[in-house]
């Protein structure tokens, strides 16, 4: 390797340098800091990349060295240029590095916000990896602040990416938070059961860390149930290993559990031994949490064995670590995702984006127009209704809701807009934001009533296919079109049925990809029947079935097929026989591709 860094550095090859640095790090942190010192002094100050990359490279340094506040430092440096560089990659990646090291420092707050700026950044790049792990960081802060309902769903969502990517390490990584999560609940037999299973794909992998890891776990498990003597093992055996390979981190834990251990056979001395061990490793460490909770228990003990000098001394500097913790997470960011997570539950989508200045107080005060508008829909709407059919009514209108403008929707959009202030596209943003803000207007205002003009359905129609298509680039071509006859009738008809097979067109049709994407809807007159048609030329449902029949998407096509036969249903509810109809076709069967949904709604003019 020094053969490498003289041949770099002899070069200048600035590029060289920085792939050489990043790939070092790990092992030689040493000669990776070297580097990173000639890559920053050899690049000028127009060269904005290589110098954040250059301090990117002197943060992973001191990570790997497990000096987590100048790691911190480092990448705090880095940001500002890599930011200016433009790489939406290599910013996603110091925005969850910032993101970690806050963890460790404790401040979750910080922390939160860099992985909900790292997450948006992944989800615009596609980046299932970077998503994955970020969902399992922000779990791991969920749990610290004991929201376990929403640590094991962000778990769960992380688990199904690692799943699709065949990530079965980062899967047993997965299994140890959740046997960590469900042993603090007091779930013990379930929690116990994750611990196995990671530990038999860690010793698959033989990785000794991640074994090692378990084994402080299983120590923390037999504590737990009070089977003191079996946990004596696990800990010992998991500080060997991590001594053996230098693993600072893992050391804290393991003395920690077996201080923990000795405290509660009434061992005081032992114990006291066990924590001061902890609190010397912990200095240039700096897991703030951990070292509150060491300096606790070490407290404790000093007072237990009669040590009340030392017990006062250390139990100030707890009061110091703690209240420091407390300043830093003064902010309601973790009751915010809380709110955020109940409103999207039933979708299992959590996460909304944040804006700076004007724009990030327009998000949420549309966020909360939208929350209250849907209230008062809600209300209105079960008060037009009979007693008998309340609470059905009320579950098909919350999924008629969910189909007429579902969560993804708007996540998609928010993503887009933070998108374009991330770009510096104010313009851009502003436009999409008025757009998406007159299309949430539309819905909120025609969503509770049975029938609407034919004019406003077609407006929202416009706004809703204009959104989507700006999200794909305006790749796909569409028209709307309008029977003459019915332009001259003042015609009424059931709102936004047409949206959930829209949304079907965009995401599953992959109309995206042609060069020749094109939506058509028509409405035409047959005799006292309006003919509703939506077509595409995607890749057609049958297509989809066959190459993945358990897919999400075959899924949610027939939630939309289910629900808005449902809702046809409601509407003629008392009226039998009055020719609704709804048909799916894949248009294969015309020797073309894409598919087709035919609406068939009886003919209804307005009165005036």
């Amino acid at each position: 390797m020094n053969q490498i860094f003289n041949e770099v550095s002899d070069m200048h090859d600035l590029e060289e340098m920085q792939r050489v640095g990043l790939e070092i790090a790990p092992d030689n942190p040493d000669q990776a800091d070297s580097i990173a010192q000639q890559l920053l002094k050899l690049s000028h100050d127009g060269q904005v990349r290589y110098k954040g990359m250059a301090y990117y490279i002197l943060g992973e340094a001191e990570y790997y060295r497990e000096r987590y506040n100048l790691a911190l430092q480092h990448y705090m440096q880095a940001q500002p240029f890599l930011e200016q560089s433009g790489d939406s990659s290599v910013i996603s990646g110091i925005y969850s590095n910032i993101a970690l090291m806050y963890y460790y420092k404790a401040n979750y707050t910080a922390s939160l916000s860099y992985y909900e700026k790292s997450f948006a950044l992944e989800t615009l790049l596609n980046d299932s990896l970077g998503m994955a792990k970020t969902l399992q960081n922000m779990g791991l802060i969920f749990g610290n602040s004991q929201k376990y309902e929403m640590q094991q769903s962000y778990y769960m969502r992380a688990m199904e990416l690692y799943k699709q990517m065949g990530d079965t390490r980062s899967e047993a990584d997965i299994a140890l938070n959740l046997g960590v999560s469900l042993i603090f609940q007091e779930n013990f037999n379930q929690g116990y059961a994750y611990y196995l299973k990671a530990l038999e794909t860690y010793r698959e992998l033989n990785d000794k860390g991640r074994i090692a890891s378990v084994q402080t776990n299983i120590g923390y498990y037999y504590l737990k149930i009070k089977e003191y003597n079996k946990a004596f093992e696990p800990f010992n055996t998991a500080i060997s290993v991590f001594k053996e390979l230098d693993k600072k981190s893992g050391l804290i834990n393991a003395y920690t559990g077996l201080g923990d251990l000795y405290a509660a056979k009434e061992q005081r001395d032992q114990a006291v031994k066990m924590y001061q061990i902890c609190e010397s490793i912990n200095r240039d460490v700096g897991l703030l949490d951990l070292q509150r909770d060491n300096l606790l228990s070490l407290s404790t003990a000093y007072k237990e064995i009669g040590d009340v000098t030392n017990a006062l001394r250390v139990y100030e500097h707890f009061n110091q670590i703690k209240d420091s913790i407390y300043k830093m997470n003064q902010s309601d960011k973790i009751l915010e995702l809380e709110n955020r997570y109940k409103f999207e539950k039933s979708q299992n989508q959590v996460t909304e984006l944040k804006a700076k200045n004007r724009l990030y107080l327009i998000f949420f005060l549309a966020a909360a127009f939208i929350v209250i508008c849907t209230g008062v829909f809600l209300f209105f709407h079960w008060r037009g209704r009979r007693m008998k059919e309340n609470q059905r009514v009320l579950r098909l209108e919350q999924k008629v809701l969910r189909t007429q403008m579902n969560p993804h929707f708007i996540f998609n959009s928010l993503s887009t807009i933070q998108y374009y202030i991330l770009e510096n596209k104010v313009t851009d943003a502003v436009d999409f934001l008025a757009d998406f803000a007159g299309l949430m207007r539309m819905v909120l205002q025609y969503s509770q009533e049975e029938f609407i003009p034919l004019a406003r359905e077609c407006e929202i129609l416009d706004y809703y296919i204009n959104l989507q298509n700006k999200r794909f680039g305006d790749k796909v071509s569409y028209e709307i079109i309008v029977d003459p006859e019915l332009r001259e009738q003042k015609i009424m008809l059931p709102p936004m049925l047409a949206q959930p097979f829209i949304e079907n067109s965009f995401e599953h049709g992959e109309l995206s990809k042609k060069d020749n994407g094109h939506i058509s809807v028509r409405f035409e007159k047959n005799g006292n029947k309006i003919i509703y048609v939506i077509e595409d030329n995607g890749i057609g449902i049958m297509h989809k079935q066959k190459e993945n029949a358990s897919a999400p998407t075959k899924k949610h096509k027939s939630l939309a097929l289910k629900i808005t036969s449902e809702r046809l249903k409601l509407i003629n509810f008392g009226k039998p026989g009055s020719g609704f109809d709804l048909k799916v076709q894949d248009r294969s069967q015309d020797g073309t591709c894409g598919t087709r949904v035919k609406l068939t709604i009886p003919l209804k003019i307005m009165r005036t």
